[in-house]
């Protein structure tokens, strides 16, 4: 699972269902009306600005930032309270990650490091916004993504494809600009697949509601993807690829063993090199 610091939670299994896997008309509704507004942060479930102009609209409406879960707006966070649980659904996921974050650190003031996670996590959302995707949590230097198919239908897996389509290409572009010192060059590396994970709200230890967050196997496949990538690189499963309608053919193929994953991982590689198929144990 992506977090082991909070307890999964279950019930309200027939809601989360048709929230995350089918769509639910008046959180569609919401999303809908919402993601017209300008401003960021975003609610991450609503999509309702709670900064800058959209944000000052939605105060208007009495609808703000949640003072107890500040990335959610006041309303889904009374939302997640009154109907805990989850449900098991099919989804596709990009975990995304610096590379080297150590020595990036050693290379650059604390500050200057903050900054450039900062600006990692700022290409990487303005992509999401592009594609549709869904920030389910920010993990110190790494960012994991999700397609919910009640968010985004039935072409979740083009979608996240596209998305890591485009983060090898804007990350390369950045990296090989001039301007940009060595030092302040990030680079990452992404993993992309679609599984059946149990997405749903967690606890603190301490009992308190935390958010949504994401378990399973396929969950632990796509960090192990990641970890596996090389800089630049982006490694999504065979099947996501199909599933989003691309043809395999003419790419590279890549064999992996992950930790943890029974079998082999059989992986198209995006952007980095052209290295033949290699077997992987991250």
């Amino acid at each position: 699972m992506v977090t082991s610091d909070y307890e999964r939670q279950d019930g309200n299994e027939e809601l989360w269902y048709q929230v995350f896997a089918k769509g639910h008309p008046l959180l569609a509704g919401k999303q809908r009306r919402f993601s017209l507004l300008p401003g960021n942060p975003r609610c991450k479930l609503c999509m309702a600005p709670l900064g800058g102009m959209g944000g000052w609209l939605m105060r208007l409406r009495h609808i703000s930032r949640s003072e107890r879960n500040p990335t959610y707006c006041n309303t889904c966070d009374g939302f997640l309270e009154a109907f805990p649980g989850g449900a098991e659904v099919p989804i596709s996921m990009m975990m995304i990650d610096i590379r080297d974050s150590v020595g990036l650190s050693a290379r650059n003031s604390p500050r200057e490091f903050a900054r450039l996670v900062g600006g990692m996590r700022e290409d990487v959302m303005e992509i999401l916004r592009k594609t549709d995707g869904f920030v389910l949590e920010f993990q110190g230097d790494s960012v994991f993504a999700v397609w919910p198919p009640g968010f985004v239908g039935e072409t979740h897996a083009s979608k996240a494809v596209t998305a890591a389509e485009e983060a090898v290409q804007r990350f390369a572009r950045l990296n090989s600009d001039a301007s940009n010192a060595d030092a302040s060059k990030v680079a990452v590396g992404m993993g992309v697949h679609t599984g059946q994970v149990f997405v749903g709200t967690v606890c603190a230890a301490a009992g308190r509601l935390n958010g949504i967050s994401a378990f399973g196997l396929d969950v632990n496949l796509v960090a192990r993807l990641a970890s596996a990538a090389s800089a630049g690189e982006a490694l999504v499963t065979h099947s996501t690829y199909s599933s989003a309608g691309r043809d395999a053919s003419a790419s590279e193929l890549r064999v992996l063993e992950l930790k943890g994953i029974e079998g082999e991982v059989s992986a198209v590689v995006l952007g980095g090199g052209t290295a033949e198929a290699t077997h992987q144990s991250p």
